[in-house]
């Protein structure tokens, strides 16, 4: 058998599932499915976590009687104990109940444009499996109709088509966490520039896709944070016309900076003040648009005043982003910024050329 471990980890987590011995009496340690899935016995020591990490992804991913550990899961630490794995002898991937294949087939009907296509084949060949052994049934019960009453309003602009390709490879170099190199031609750029960069995940912005990266930083234990911040850059997929996956590894800084964290930071979309810094906008709304708010609010600590009998003052703490300063401008027909003053004449700016667009 080839080395399990040294294959990316889509394909190694399913052939593990594919080669775990069946059944509690041919259970195995971890030392001896290493001898199996790691035949060449290099890198033994962080293979051998990388293995660990992967059976409890298969354990999360799949529940109690799929991949079975001695002692049980539950029983948490495992300290001073050896323990042994094996695959529930009556578990099979095409085990699905009415609950999990809902789930397959939503999955499906909101990616289908985003994931790689053999991932997306992978999916849509599971999800005919089920049905040929459950079809009718499911599609009887009240679960199995419920897709039929779904359905999403695209955007008012397209998606841009997308190079599968790219996608793909872009997808397998964060999956196996090593740099990449892609050619990209910036907005209104004449020609591409070249770019080694630490992928880390991919943003999705109304039906556009970004991958936030990093640019290489030498780390050491002294670096402040902001060095890192500082070399994170967003690409928008559509305009990277070719990318190819590097030897090196991407390290354990990048790893540390989460997709979450980095949003609080203000690092995932155009921001317009300094990252990470927020603003009080303070705008006077009429009550419609008010009533609107009241429903989806600007921020967690939004408050809204009596201000005279036609306007409410609303006061907010947000991200002066792009994204905001647009909302803004299609509010203006009922809103009036009043602070901050810098964002107030930029509207104004806007408002003023849009104006003269119709006026020339």
């Amino acid at each position: 058998m080839s080395s399990i471990m040294e294959k990316g980890r889509g394909e190694r987590l399913i052939l593990l599932y594919q080669n775990l011995p069946k059944g509690e009496k041919n259970a195995k340690t971890l030392s001896e499915l290493l001898t199996s899935f790691n035949p060449t016995g290099e890198k033994t020591q962080s293979r051998a976590k990388l293995l660990e990490q992967d059976l409890l992804s298969l354990y999360s991913l799949f529940g109690d009687n799929s991949i079975c550990r001695m002692p049980a899961w539950e029983e948490g630490s495992i300290a001073g104990k050896t323990p042994k794995y094996y695959l529930h002898p009556n578990f099979t991937l095409d085990s699905f109940d009415n609950e999990n294949l809902f789930f397959w087939e939503m999955l499906d009907k909101f990616t289908a444009n985003y994931l790689p296509k053999d991932i997306h084949n992978t999916l849509t060949a599971k999800i005919a499996n089920v049905k040929n052994h459950q079809n009718l049934q499911y599609q009887i019960s009240q679960l199995g109709q419920w897709k039929n009453h779904l359905f999403t309003i695209p955007s008012l602009l397209q998606a841009p088509k997308y190079d599968k390709h790219i996608l793909k490879t872009i997808h397998q170099a964060i999956i196996d966490g090593k740099r990449v190199k892609i050619n990209y031609l910036a907005k209104w750029a004449n020609e591409p520039v070249t770019r080694w960069v630490y992928p880390r995940g991919l943003i999705f912005i109304d039906n556009m896709i970004y991958l936030t990266a990093f640019y290489k930083v030498e780390e050491s234990i002294s670096t402040p944070e902001k060095v890192y911040l500082d070399a994170n850059r967003n690409y928008a997929i559509i305009r990277i016309q070719s990318v190819q996956i590097l030897e090196e590894p991407i390290p354990s800084w990048v790893h540390d900076l989460s997709l979450e964290e980095l949003s609080r930071k203000g690092m995932l979309e155009p921001h317009l003040t300094q990252r990470g810094k927020t603003i009080t906008l303070k705008l006077k709304i009429n009550h419609m648009a008010a009533q609107h708010l009241t429903e989806r609010p600007l921020s967690n600590d939004q408050t809204l005043e009596k201000l005279d009998e036609k306007n409410l003052l609303l006061t907010a703490t947000v991200m002066n982003t792009v994204r905001l300063e647009d909302w803004l401008i299609s509010m203006s027909h009922m809103s009036e910024v009043i602070e901050p003053v810098k964002l107030r004449e930029i509207i104004i700016d806007r408002l003023t050329d849009g104006l003269n667009q119709y006026t020339k």
